[in-house]
Formats: structure tokens, C-alpha cells, sequence
């Protein structure tokens, strides 16, 4: 099965990478910058020229997509609804459309976010597949739009939800909650982490076990990928410093209120996994994925 993974550089990307070449797939990839990968095809490509993107799908001649390249900086997106546009919505739909014209029966699988949902639920509950969605954010608000362009892609897709991904990958270009409560404990430096927003934090390793999951069965419709476990950034930075063996005394507790934030965050944002889960989804629970990435990266 030759598949392309657009965002290859990023966190998600890498992991995608990694498990795909664990499972002998015929990979294709592409992101901004240079390859990392000399056994595996690569290709630089600006998702947002459709030109470009249409000789990235004769290139890859993919029978699966999965789109894991965006935007994701939440209050960058906020200060710039343009760029955050242009990346997370046109980009998608220049995929779609070069897929339909030359590959149209390419399994399209969309990553999106738990940032769909404004975090009121009628009911305190994780989110399931078809709840009511209502972006808080820009950021939130691009993802949903890209959404519904997969929903009128007329070959089949799947729409892949996650949440607060974190992990370590040498490729990416910026930090995530892990690297970065990390190295500031290690310098001694306090850090402010929200204690009124609840999450489902997501091991990318696992998120990236889903989505290799979802091409292989070639599932359609709506999943959420995240990790098994409800946490605030607080309790989740408080989690690594555990592992990690770093002062859980420099985290200050914060709320949106106090830190006014440029984006506003849904306060209360939970993912159930259980549609995944009789898919075949196993995602590690916060403690075992942060022992696991301690284990395999003892430098870190």
C-alpha cells in the first residue's frame, strides 16, 4: 500500500514515519525543509501552491493520505486567522482536490482536534463522535472548516480527533509540553500551567499507532485518537516531573482568567476513545507513555 504523510518533519509526522517503516509500509513523504529519511522517498513541498500539490499526488501515487501537516500553534493562529487559514483549510482542500482529480479512490485520513468542541457539554462527559461542535478558537474554527471539506470528499476518509499530542521528535521544528516543561524544570525555572482545562494528553507514538490503524482497516468517518487519561496541563506537568525526577515545586497553578491567553481554550475538552478502542486503539496511559519515553530517551 503506498501511502504519502504530508507533515513528516512535525511530532506527529515522525512518529507516523517510525511505525510506518516498523510495518514495512511503502512510505512516501513530505514536508517543509529537508529529507531525514535517506532510505525513504521525500519530496519539500508548499501544500499551499496547488500546482505544487497536484505533482506531490502524480509523485506519490498514494492509495492513502494522511494528513497530519498544520497549523497548530493555537494563539499563533489566533494573532494570524490568515496564515492559520491558508495552512489548516486551503492546503486541505488543494489535497482533496488534486486526490479527486488524479487518485480519486486515496483513503483520506484528515488529523484534527479536540478544539472543535467548546467545552460546555450539556453532560460532564468525554466527547464522543457526533457531539455538537462549536470552535472557541481560530484554530479550532479552521480544523472544523478543513473537517468538512474531508466530509464532501467523495472518496472515502476518515477524520482522526486528538488531543494536547506530546512526545520527542529530532526532526521537529518547535517544542511540545513535554520538552518544554521539561527543560525549564531542568533550568530551575518556574512555569504556570492551567488547572482549569481538562484534557485527554495524547503520546504521539500512540496517536500515530491510530492512524496507521485506521489506513490499514481502512475505516471511514469520525475517531478520537487521544490517550486514556483526563488530565489539566497542571497534573500533567506535575505527572513528568514525577517521572522525570525535576522539582514539581516550580509549577505554579494558573487559569485562563489570570494568564488571558490571545486564544481562548475549551475548559473542558475530554476525548472517549471507545469507538477507537473496538477498532483495535490501545493508547498507554499518561504514566506508562511518559516511563516509556523516559526509557527510550534517557537524555532527554
Amino acid at each position: 500500500m503506498r501511502i504519502l504523510v504530508t507533515g513528516a518533519r512535525g511530532l506527529l509526522g515522525y512518529h507516523l514515519t517510525k511505525v510506518g517503516l516498523s510495518r514495512g509500509a511503502e512510505l512516501f513523504l513530505t514536508a517543509r525543509g529537508e529529507a531525514f529519511l535517506s532510505e525513504v522517498p521525500y519530496q519539500s513541498a508548499d501544500l499551499t501552491d496547488p500546482e505544487v500539490v497536484q505533482a506531490l499526488v502524480q509523485w506519490a501515487q498514494p492509495e492513502v493520505v494522511i494528513h497530519s501537516a498544520a497549523m497548530t500553534l493555537v494563539d499563533a493562529c489566533q494573532e494570524n486567522p490568515f496564515l492559520c487559514w491558508l495552512h489548516n483549510v486551503t492546503a486541505t482542500r488543494y489535497l482533496l482536490g488534486a486526490l479527486q482529480a488524479l487518485r480519486p479512490q486515496t483513503h483520506f485520513i484528515f488529523v484534527s482536534t479536540d478544539f472543535v468542541y467548546d467545552g460546555f457539554p450539556v453532560v460532564r462527559r468525554p466527547y464522543v463522535e457526533g457531539d455538537y461542535e462549536a470552535p472557541l478558537s481560530v484554530y479550532g474554527a479552521s480544523k472544523l472548516a478543513a473537517e468538512a471539506w474531508v466530509r464532501h470528499y467523495p472518496g472515502p476518509w476518515a477524520i482522526a480527533r486528538t488531543a494536547l499530542v506530546y512526545g520527542i521528535a529530532p526532526t521537529a521544528a518547535r517544542d511540545n509540553i513535554l520538552t518544554r516543561i521539561i527543560t525549564q524544570l531542568r533550568r530551575g525555572q518556574s512555569m504556570s500551567l492551567f488547572t482549569d482545562q481538562f484534557r485527554t494528553p495524547s503520546w504521539a507514538h500512540d496517536v500515530a499507532e491510530g492512524l496507521w490503524l485506521l489506513a490499514e482497516k481502512g475505516a471511514q468517518g469520525i475517531y478520537h485518537l487521544s490517550g486514556p487519561d483526563i488530565e489539566t496541563p497542571y497534573s500533567f506537568g506535575q505527572a513528568i516531573a514525577q517521572v522525570w525526577g525535576l522539582s514539581e515545586s516550580l509549577l505554579e497553578p494558573a487559569t485562563e482568567r489570570e494568564w488571558r491567553a490571545p486564544a481562548p481554550r475549551p475548559p473542558y475538552s475530554p476525548l472517549s476513545i471507545e469507538k477507537a478502542r473496538a477498532l483495535g486503539y490501545i493508547p498507554h496511559s499518561t504514566q506508562e507513555a511518559l516511563r516509556q519515553i523516559a526509557l527510550m530517551q534517557p537524555e532527554l
